[in-house]
C-alpha cells in the first residue's frame, strides 16, 4: 500500500507543478473544463487492486483520492481473481465479489482488460444492476486469437450489459500484427463495433509514450508482480502501435472518414457518447485508459466535408 499512496503523492505533486498544462479529473464535467482551458485532464487509475491488499476499506481511501478506476488484476492472480497468463484462471474469488460490490457502491469503475477469461465472465455476470464493468483496453479475439484478445462472446456478454469497450492499439495483438496501420485499427473498431453497437465503443489506445523497449519501466510491466517470473517477451521485442504520438491523434478523425464514417458515429466513438454512461457509476469517470481525442465538433466537420469531397471525385 506505501507504494501505491507514494504514486498518488507523486501525481498531486505533478498537478501542483504543472498545473498548466494538466489537471485531475473527478467528474466529466472537469475533463471537459480542461478542454476549454487548453489543459490536458488526467484520471488516476490502477492496472491492478493489488494496492488495496486484503482491505475493502483501503477502496474507500483511494477513492477519495481520485483513484476512479481499477483493473481487477494485472495479467496474474491476486486476491480478487486470477489475470490472463495464469495456467489456471481460477475465476472471481469470494473476496473478489466483496471487492466488485464495493468498487460499484463507491463508483470506481471496474477494469478486466488483462483479467483472465473466467474471471472475466464472473465479474461481468455478478457485476450489480446498471454498474457494468469495463474492457478499457483490449483488441477482439475474433479477428486475432491470443489470450490477452477478448473473445467475442465476451465482448457481446459485456455489451449486454452495458459495459464500455476501448480498443487498444498494441500491434502485436491485431490481425496484421506489428504491419497494421492506422485503417486497421478502424477496421478493428467497426468490428467491435458491430457486435455490440456504437455507444458502447471507444478508443483505449493504451499508449506508453517514453518508455523504450527495453527499459526499466517495461520489463517490470512484463514480470510477475514486477521483479518474478517473465509473463511476456514485450518488454524487450519490438511493439508497434498505429495511432502513433497522441498529438498526432486527430489523424484517427481521418481514417475514421475515409472508412465512410458518418460525423454523428465518429463523435460517439472519439468521446461524446461515454460520457454518457457515467450517471451509471454515480460519481465515476470515463471507465477507460484512453485520451480524450484533442479534435473539436469544427475540426470534424471539416474532415467529413474532405471525405465528401473525395467521393465527389
Amino acid at each position: 500500500m506505501a507504494a501505491s499512496i507514494a504514486n498518488v503523492v507523486q501525481w498531486k505533486k505533478w498537478f501542483e507543478e504543472h498545473s498548466d498544462l494538466i489537471v485531475q479529473a473527478h467528474t466529466v464535467a472537469d475533463i471537459r473544463k480542461a478542454k476549454e482551458l487548453g489543459k490536458t485532464a488526467v484520471l488516476l487509475s490502477w492496472q491492478n487492486t493489488a494496492g488495496i491488499e486484503d482491505q475493502l476499506d483501503y477502496l474507500r481511501v483511494f477513492r477519495d483520492l481520485g483513484v476512479r478506476k481499477m483493473q481487477l488484476t494485472y495479467n496474474t492472480q491476486n486476491y480478487s481473481g486470477a489475470g490472463y497468463t495464469e495456467a489456471n484462471d481460477s475465476g472471481l474469488t469470494g473476496f473478489g465479489r466483496e471487492v466488485v460490490t464495493e468498487m460499484a457502491k463507491l463508483g470506481i469503475v471496474c477494469d478486466l482488460s488483462h483479467v483472465g477469461p473466467k474471471t472475466t465472465r464472473d465479474v461481468i455476470e455478478f457485476a450489480p444492476a446498471g454498474k457494468p464493468p469495463c474492457f478499457s483496453h483490449v483488441l477482439p479475439g475474433g479477428m486475432k486469437d491470443h489470450l490477452r484478445n477478448k473473445t467475442d462472446e465476451l465482448i457481446a456478454l459485456l455489451g449486454a450489459k452495458g459495459g464500455f469497450v476501448g480498443l487498444s492499439q498494441f500491434g502485436p495483438h491485431m490481425k496484421k500484427g506489428n504491419d497494421s496501420t492506422i485503417d486497421d485499427y478502424v477496421e478493428a473498431l467497426e468490428y467491435v463495433i458491430d457486435l455490440i453497437g456504437e455507444d458502447l465503443v471507444g478508443v483505449g489506445s493504451d499508449s506508453s509514450e517514453g518508455h523504450g523497449r527495453p527499459s526499466e519501466f517495461m520489463a517490470w510491466c512484463n514480470k510477475d508482480k514486477g521483479y518474478a517470473r517473465q509473463l511476456t517477451p514485450w518488454g524487450r521485442q519490438r511493439v508497434v502501435k498505429p495511432l502513433g504520438k497522441l498529438e498526432d491523434r486527430a489523424e484517427l478523425a481521418l481514417a475514421m472518414a475515409r472508412r465512410g464514417w458518418s460525423q454523428e458515429r465518429m463523435e460517439k466513438v472519439l468521446g461524446k457518447r461515454t460520457s454518457k454512461l457515467i450517471p451509471r457509476h454515480e460519481t465515476s469517470l470515463i471507465p477507460t485508459r484512453r485520451k480524450l481525442v484533442a479534435i473539436s465538433r469544427k475540426d470534424l466537420r471539416r474532415v467529413v466535408q474532405r471525405r465528401n469531397r473525395f467521393d465527389q471525385t
